[in-house]
């Protein structure tokens, strides 16, 4: 790759951590669109492009997850029970579509593409219409309620590469009442205990060569380290600037995020 191509991951990585930490996304929100664009003009096509967007994707988020989520424990912002509920169930669900992906070529360029706009759609509609949840003296919700939200993750982070964190803030703020700061906190915990198993999966496959001088599967390190360069001091700087942001605040931002990043997958493929 040349460096103009390197700077460009360096930067979008630098975004993809900010966010991660900000809004416990994950930063799969910025990695997904990139990686497309860029593999894409690197010659990749379906049904392998799908696949290598999603695995290298995934790794870039693990990193972005990990480093959030390190920053939260040292805040204080840590909630384990939480954070373990909710994976009990994302984890298999997630695995179940990962491994139905990357052994069928069902999954291809278009509906790939078509079910990111949709759920980002409906991801942005349910947000703006729901009742902002600014303080924290709400009931705790019960703890069945985090498996299921689980569930609904595991299968939008597999077939996404998302990492879950674009579905699981709505589902924790409108369906559990969970003010967006704990909701942050525990999604950015979430995502890299997703992430391992499921870069595992991918990193077992025999993928077809690359052109990468280094190959894991269909893991690229060449093309996910400039991402983690960029997102390792970001990622601490958004988890910061998310405890002094105000609950508002960072509900816009996520609702603006999504706007655009909506705008620029339609734009791609017309």
């Amino acid at each position: 790759m040349d460096y103009t191509l390197l700077f460009t991951l360096f930067f979008f990585g630098i975004l993809g951590g900010f966010l991660s930490g900000l809004l416990g996304i994950g930063g799969g929100i910025i990695f997904v669109p990139v990686l497309a664009t860029v593999l894409t003009k690197l010659g990749f096509h379906d049904p392998e492009l799908s696949k290598y967007i999603l695995a290298n994707s995934f790794a870039a988020t693990f990193f972005a997850g990990a480093i959030s989520t390190f920053k939260q424990y040292r805040l204080n912002q840590f909630y384990p029970k939480e954070i373990l509920l909710t994976s009990a169930l994302a984890i298999p669900a997630s695995l179940f579509i990962t491994h139905s992906i990357a052994n069928g070529t069902w999954y291809n360029e278009r509906s790939f593409t078509l079910f990111f706009v949709i759920l980002l759609v409906i991801t942005l509609i349910r947000f703006l219409w729901s009742k902002p949840r600014l303080n924290s003296t709400e009931p705790t919700p019960a703890s069945w309620k985090y498996p299921i939200t689980g569930i609904i993750t595991g299968f939008v982070s597999g077939l996404s590469g998302l990492g879950g964190g674009v579905i699981m803030i709505p589902l924790f703020t409108q369906l559990l009442k969970i003010n967006i700061k704990k909701a942050a906190a525990i999604s950015i915990g979430i995502i890299p205990m997703i992430m391992i198993p499921m870069l595992a999966l991918y990193g077992s496959y025999n993928a077809p060569a690359s052109g990468f001088q280094w190959q894991i599967g269909y893991l690229l390190p060449t093309l996910f380290f400039p991402l983690v360069a960029g997102l390792l001091f970001a990622a601490p700087l958004g988890v910061s600037t998310g405890q002094k942001a105000s609950s508002k605040y960072l509900r816009i931002i996520f609702a603006v995020l999504i706007f655009i990043i909506i705008i620029k997958t339609i734009t791609s493929i017309l």
